[in-house]
């Protein structure tokens, strides 16, 4: 007869970086199923095949995983919006830096429309005043209206902007973007991102450019 240790499955050894990774999969995952609000650590160990208490080797708390992944959006969002807003991608004498708004604006819709699952748990945390959402807040949103304002300055010195108040202007800007994208999330049949880029786009075009002939 096999003793007992002959036979119980040998649980399978991850490396820190693949377990994170995984448990945030299986977050994902799972809120397509749940509300953020329902996720609990005992579902997402059975996804992944982990213990309860390996959770906590690599996680703080459930907030923790809901601020990671909605870091993640914020990442790619990061590689969709940021050398623009920084002035990195220099215009040509003559072109019209309104295209780059419309541009640009449209491939952060296209992130939150793959992200639609993490976008409704950000909406839910936000409605229910959660820490993470918080934490994703002031550090990601309010890193936004600074970039925002920095790159109205940007426009203004180089003579293409004259706009009045660059911080009100962003601030105004970022949560127009952040509520749209909210709204989307919630609809059956979102708009494409190519008409939210150029709809939204030409409202920050109207605000920054209204001086361009």
């Amino acid at each position: 007869m096999l003793a007992w240790s002959a036979v119980t499955p040998r649980r399978l050894r991850r490396a820190p970086d693949q377990a994170r990774a995984e448990i945030l999969l299986a977050a994902e995952a799972a809120l397509q199923d749940v509300e953020l609000n329902a996720l609990t650590v005992e579902l997402l160990m059975e996804r992944t095949g982990m213990t309860r208490s390996s959770f906590y080797h690599y996680f703080k708390s459930l907030d923790e995983v809901a601020l990671a992944l909605f870091e993640r959006i914020e990442s790619e969002v990061s590689g969709a919006v940021d050398a623009w807003l920084a002035g990195g991608e220099e215009i040509a004498p003559g072109a019209d830096p309104r295209t780059a708004t419309v541009e640009h604006l449209t491939r952060m819709y296209e992130v939150w429309r793959v992200h639609a699952t993490l976008m409704r748990a950000m909406e839910q945390a936000a409605g229910r005043g959660g820490v993470a959402y918080e934490r994703w807040r002031r550090s990601v949103v309010d890193g936004y209206i600074a970039k925002t304002a920095a790159f109205i300055r940007g426009e203004i010195a180089a003579g293409r902007s004259q706009a009045a108040d660059p911080d009100a202007l962003a601030n105004a800007l970022i949560l127009m973007n952040v509520a749209v994208a909210a709204d989307q999330v919630l609809r059956d049949e979102p708009e494409p991102p190519e008409r939210l880029g150029a709809v939204v786009g030409g409202i920050w075009n109207s605000s920054i450019y209204n001086s361009l002939e």
